[in-house]
């Protein structure tokens, strides 16, 4: 019995070190699916709210201070009464933002952080980000996590400016 407790009382930490990782050992491998799905709560729970962004197609050709569409934006205004005119406006028009657009970038890669702002209506997809960002000799892939405000009118060139870190 005596050699028991000499064993126990000489090695009493190496068996405490081996408990506590055999114990968290089994937590991990108990809650592995729910450590795995973590990310992708993450993301789930990210989603901003999109604003219902309205691309022309005819607008996006036309210079921004062009009276032809002043006079869409002011019949449009006219029509409707009840809501919002801000609100009422088409996202882009002119190559140019119509309003003042705040977004929160997140994400482990610079995929997932344009997508943010796809989802906000900024960019069709990343290819078209990754086609700006090589225009403007930018580098796509170094991309800024934040909070970021895109002020009326803003291009797609200055948002990508924006941005990048390189």
């Amino acid at each position: 019995m005596k050699k028991f407790k000499d064993f126990i009382y000489d090695k009493n930490d190496l068996i405490i070190a081996v408990l506590i990782l055999a114990v968290a050992a089994l937590i991990i491998f108990w809650r592995l699916n729910v450590i795995l799905e973590y990310p992708k709560q993450l993301l789930g729970n990210d989603e901003p709210t999109v604003e219902n962004p309205v691309d022309n197609p005819d607008d996006s050709n036309t210079p921004a201070d062009n009276n032809d569409s002043s006079n869409k934006d002011n019949s449009n205004t006219a029509q409707n009464t009840t809501g919002d005119s801000a609100q009422d406006l088409p996202l882009w028009q002119g190559g140019v933002l119509t309003k003042d657009v705040e977004v929160e970038v997140t994400g482990n890669s610079a995929s997932a952080a344009i997508q943010c702002l796809i989802d906000k209506g900024l960019f069709e997809d990343y290819a078209e980000y990754q086609k700006i960002c090589s225009d403007a000799g930018l580098d796509h892939e170094k991309v800024k996590a934040g909070t970021f405000t895109f002020e009326k009118g803003s291009t797609k060139n200055d948002i990508a400016k924006k941005m990048n870190w390189g």
